[in-house]
């Protein structure tokens, strides 16, 4: 009778520690999907309540890591960089060798944890006395030295200072209003001739609309181009939309419309202030009027980024080649671009 008693007892007690685990299991998940909805504010209240008790008796040492590695990354694009470092601190005290995943995270974020782990103090390894093993007839042994003194308390770790740096172009900070816009003056050259122009996008959540137009020299070249983009990750986004182009020819004026579908990817070249971009795009259709007919045409584009950090103010330069061929004619024509652009940036 008393053992069943006990039986009970016990699977009285479990329940709730099995359903206090599966709950921060369950909120870890949500902190996670939140995360790559790039809704940070709410990523880190659940991944907050997931780190406190009760909860946080429920994980284990790899789920703690885990939760302070999303929690980081989110409090950094929150714009809350001390309280990215101080997690980041916590997180090396615990795990020293939980490196956030690079296949997760992007270079800002590991190359912040890497800043920080250096200036944490590695754990001093505890000495432990051996045992007397004399035997006791043995004489006494001298009396023991008079004990140093004491070592002078350890000075305080350094503080890392991180300026404080504008989240990557990819990311949308919750804290910040759901439409952003951007407006830049540019420079486009291509086939020798000099374009100015302006470039602007509107975004709402992830989906943002580009409009580019330049043109030059008494429309010796004029372009234009419309792309709808969707950021799938901080990283990488998609994008579709007509691009058209106008320039003088020994046979007079050539015009080509492509519908371009490209995929971009964005990723940090110098701290947070420096970026890079890669873009490859293919046309789904091509229209010419010299020689008249359809075709096809495939591109790219890379360039680099400086963006000013808390100032509103940034500058690209950008590499491009594309190439087109018209169904049933003679080679491939390639036309190489390089455009300078000087934006401001309004959240």
């Amino acid at each position: 009778m008393v053992t069943i008693r006990v039986v009970a007892l016990l699977l009285l007690l479990a329940t709730p520690l099995r359903a206090q685990s599966g709950s921060a299991s369950g909120m870890m998940s949500a902190a996670v999907r939140a995360y790559r909805d790039l809704d940070f504010d709410a990523a880190a209240g659940l991944l907050r309540r997931v780190l406190t008790p009760p909860l946080a008796n429920g994980i284990d040492i790899t789920q703690r890591a885990r939760a302070l590695t999303y929690l980081a990354a989110a409090e950094h694009y929150r714009g809350r960089q001390d309280s990215a470092i101080a997690v980041f601190q916590r997180l090396v005290a615990l795990a020293p060798g939980q490196r956030p995943d690079t296949l997760i995270f992007p270079p800002e974020i590991t190359q912040l944890y890497d800043a920080v782990q250096t200036t944490v103090p590695l754990p001093r390894p505890i000495a432990v006395a051996a045992p007397d093993t004399l035997p006791r007839f043995q004489a006494p042994l001298p009396a023991p030295p008079p004990p140093p003194p004491p070592p002078a308390p350890p000075s305080p770790p350094a503080v890392l200072q991180v300026p404080l740096a504008a989240p990557p172009a990819d990311v949308i900070q919750d804290n910040a209003p759901a439409i952003a816009a951007t407006a830049a003056g540019q420079v486009l050259s291509a086939r020798g001739v000099t374009a100015l122009g302006f470039f602007g996008s509107a975004r709402f959540h992830r989906l943002e609309l580009d409009v580019r137009y330049a043109e030059g020299q008494r429309q010796a070249l004029v372009e234009g181009a419309v792309a709808l983009r969707f950021l799938a990750t901080s990283w990488l986004s998609v994008q579709l939309g007509p691009h058209a182009r106008r320039f003088d020819t020994p046979f007079g004026a050539e015009r080509w419309l492509t519908w371009r579908l490209g995929g971009r990817g964005d990723l940090g070249v110098a701290g947070t202030g420096v970026s890079g971009h890669a873009l490859l795009w293919r046309a789904l259709g091509v229209d010419v009027n010299v020689p008249p007919g359809s075709g096809s045409a495939s591109g790219g584009e890379v360039g680099v980024t400086l963006d000013l950090g808390p100032r509103p103010f940034w500058f690209g330069l950008a590499y491009g080649i594309d190439q087109a061929q018209v169904r049933n004619t003679g080679p491939r024509e390639t036309v190489k671009t390089l455009t300078l652009t000087v934006g401001l940036r309004r959240r």
